[in-house]
Order: structure tokens, then C-alpha cells, then sequence
């Protein structure tokens, strides 16, 4: 099972500090260790720091017009933008990323959107939804530390690639740890490409509900934004793909009905909504993605 990998670089903040040395091997007990021991940093809003006119991009997106209908539900997203509050080296790393990879900064800017409104969708209070959206924001973290090429690949991946790529839930989650302390950042970074068992990395138990609403909230965002390899799906189409994905049990059924359920608008329950086998999804006519296989075993 792939659970663990040896560093084959040192792992630096974004500031040049080192977070782990080369070597070091990240797993599941290196991050729970890593966020024991993490510093208390001072937290600043997200209005405070670099990326406060940001927040309004989901919504300019016509891609998302049917999930933010409503002055009341842009609102309230940007009131859980607004209630983030992360030590200043992460809203650092966040501004680099905008800088130099802005695909990333854009998909977890409308994950966090798309995130938050799911959960409206469900409950119109949720409880812990600032923590929530903070996840969402960071979850991708470890994409940032690929080499360049990989974020601008546009053809199938050889063994080594594919195990880099796939490393990037445990270099994120054991960064978050080592800078955030204990956070649902940290598990939805580890988490987010575990596809019900069929993704990776190997979980000892099933993420909770709210990092499976970041999961599918993440997976919708890259399928509605375009990449080397394709052009967007719509709405529509995305949500076809992993309708398909809950067919298949790639995906957590509950969870994408929730999806369902917000690109309604959110009338009814979300509970009566079914799936059927065939659906033709609204895709771009080029799409070479498929996704990144789990090694088979960690290399360690």
C-alpha cells in the first residue's frame, strides 16, 4: 500500500526555512508527530492579508452561476472567506502560489467557494465552517511543491512522474502540519485524492464528511477549469463525471448529491436524488485525462 514516502529533497517553507530534511520519510505518524510539535503562530483574517480581492472570482465565473445565485448565498461565501484566519507565512505561501502557479490558486480559491456553499446547501448555519473553508483553501498545498514541468504536463505520465504527482497529499498535509499545527487543513491535504480506497494515499479510516465535501468540491473545480491536456467541462458535464465516479465507488454517493443538490439550488432533499447508469457527460471533445494511479507499494 502507498501510506509513506522518503523525501528525496529537503521540504522548505516559503520563506527558505526547512521543514524536513531530505530523507525524511512522511507518513502518517511523521505528520501527527510534525503537527504535535508545530509552533503557536498569531492568525491574520484573510481581509487583512494579500488575497482579500480575490474572493470575488467564483462568483465572475460563469461556469458557477447556477451554485452562487443570490446575493444572500455570495454572502454568505464571502463571510467564510472573510472568517479565515491563518498564520501570516501561510497567506505568504498562498501569495506565491498565485504568483507563480495561478491554475492552483484559482482551483482553491473556487474549491473553498464551492466547498462552503455544498455545506449550505445541507445546513444553512453550519457549525465550524471557517475551518472548513480554510482547509479547502490550503488543501492543494502540495501541488506547489512539483517540479514546474508537472503542473504543465499535457501527455500520460511514466512510474516516476506518477509517484511524484501522487506525493503531494503527504508533503502538503506533513507542511500544513509542521506550520498550522493540528487543523482539518492537514487531513483534507492528506485526504482529498482517496477516491473511496481507490485513490491515494492508504487511510487507516474513511475522511469525515466535511473533508469528503472538499473532496468533491476540489475534483469539480479541476474538471470545471482548463488544463494543458483539455479544455473545461461545464457544470453539467462535471458533475456527469462524478456521478459516474459514485457508479463506479470512486466517490462518496451522499457527498455528490450535495453537489447536486447546491447546482439546483438547493430546494428539496438532497437525500431523494438519484443517479442513473448512463450519463452523457457535457466533456470538452479532447480530454487525455485519466487519473493518477496509486503506487502499489510506498517507496520507502
Amino acid at each position: 500500500m502507498f501510506d509513506r514516502l522518503n523525501l528525496t529533497e529537503d521540504l522548505l517553507d516559503c520563506r527558505g526555512g526547512l521543514v524536513a530534511r531530505r530523507g525524511t520519510v512522511l507518513s502518517a505518524e511523521a505528520i501527527a508527530e510534525a503537527a504535535r510539535k508545530a509552533p503557536s503562530r498569531p492568525r491574520v483574517a484573510l481581509e487583512d492579508g494579500p488575497l482579500v480581492d480575490d474572493v470575488e472570482l467564483p462568483f465572475a465565473d460563469r461556469a458557477y452561476r447556477h451554485l452562487f445565485q443570490g446575493e444572500g448565498i455570495r454572502d454568505a461565501v464571502r463571510n467564510a472567506f472573510r472568517a479565515i484566519r491563518l498564520p501570516e507565512i501561510l497567506w505568504e505561501k498562498l501569495a506565491a502560489t498565485r504568483r507563480a502557479a495561478p491554475h492552483l490558486h484559482v482551483h482553491a480559491l473556487v474549491t473553498t467557494a464551492v466547498s462552503v456553499r455544498m455545506l449550505l446547501s445541507a445546513v444553512s448555519s453550519p457549525r465550524g465552517v471557517a475551518d472548513l473553508a480554510a482547509a479547502a483553501l490550503l488543501h492543494d498545498l502540495g501541488m506547489c511543491h512539483l517540479p514546474p514541468r508537472l503542473l504543465r504536463h499535457s501527455e500520460g505520465l511514466d512510474s516516476d512522474d506518477a509517484v511524484r504527482v501522487a506525493s503531494h497529499p503527504l508533503v502538503g498535509a506533513f507542511l500544513l502540519a509542521a506550520l498550522l499545527g493540528p487543523h482539518p487543513a492537514v487531513v483534507a491535504a492528506r485526504a482529498h485524492h482517496w477516491r473511496c480506497g481507490q485513490g491515494y494515499p492508504t487511510l487507516e479510516k474513511a475522511p469525515s464528511r466535511s473533508i469528503e465535501v472538499i473532496s468533491v468540491a476540489s475534483a469539480f473545480a479541476a474538471l470545471t477549469q482548463p488544463r494543458p491536456f483539455r479544455a473545461p467541462y461545464d457544470a453539467r458535464g462535471a458533475l456527469d463525471v462524478l456521478a459516474r465516479e459514485v457508479i463506479a465507488q470512486q466517490a462518496d454517493a451522499n457527498t455528490v448529491k450535495l453537489l447536486a443538490h447546491a447546482l439546483r439550488g438547493g430546494g428539496g432533499d438532497p437525500r431523494t436524488i438519484r443517479f442513473g447508469r448512463e450519463r452523457e457527460g457535457h466533456g470538452p471533445e479532447v480530454h487525455r485525462y485519466v487519473h493518477v494511479s496509486a503506487p502499489s507499494r510506498s517507496p520507502v
